[in-house]
């Protein structure tokens, strides 16, 4: 897997509707209707890919999250994707991405990567450590640790991003990346003594 240096990715078209044989849109489908409840979806991991969450385990961490019903608003789906090599999650209008997880764990990073994050992978007791003779690092998951990592810091990031464009003028997230980390590092603080009550470490 090439280094990782982001969490996000910029935003991307949406695919094309749905159609069914009388060519009206699919009743499932979130981007084409609005829907009666927010759908909760898992797709293939993907070769070279395996998911860490799971739809009971994403539920689960949604009961526990601080202001769930003030985040929710205007959501219409959260899904579970498959991997990408580029990026771990999104948020385009309505929606919430997050992607599986790389088959071997661990991850190669660069330096930068790994201090932007230190205050979760020390929280979440992750092992760093020097990858070979390169200047990257070698982040050492445990599934539960990544399991943590894309529930407390992907997914709460991208949920700040849709926050973000539903409380803010027009159709965009006028604040942008800095307010989707900062909501993202204020919740995991807040939220680790729960999610270890639920989860365990």
């Amino acid at each position: 897997m090439p280094p990782i240096n982001r969490k996000s990715a910029m935003r991307v078209r949406r695919g094309r509707v749905a159609k069914k044989n009388n060519w009206s849109p699919d009743a499932r489908d979130y981007y084409a209707l609005p829907q009666s409840e927010i759908q909760i979806e898992r797709t293939d991991p993907g070769p070279g890919y395996r998911h860490v969450v799971n739809v009971a385990q994403l539920r689960r961490f949604l009961g526990i999250l601080p202001d769930w019903e003030e985040l929710a608003v205007g959501l219409q789906a959260i899904s579970i994707y498959r991997g990408n090599p580029d990026w771990l999650g999104l948020s385009n209008p309505g929606v919430v991405v997050i992607t599986a997880w790389v088959r071997e764990m661990w991850w190669q990073v660069e330096r930068s990567w790994a201090q932007e994050e230190a205050e979760l992978l020390e929280l979440l007791e992750v092992e760093v450590v020097p990858h070979g003779e390169s200047s990257l690092l070698e982040v050492r998951w445990t599934e539960g640790q990544a399991r943590a990592f894309m529930l407390m810091d992907v997914l709460v990031h991208e949920l700040g991003h849709h926050h973000d464009r539903m409380t803010s003028r027009g159709a965009e997230a006028s604040r942008g990346e800095p307010y989707a980390l900062e909501y993202a590092r204020r919740v995991a603080g807040e939220l680790w003594p729960e999610y270890v009550r639920e989860f365990g470490t």
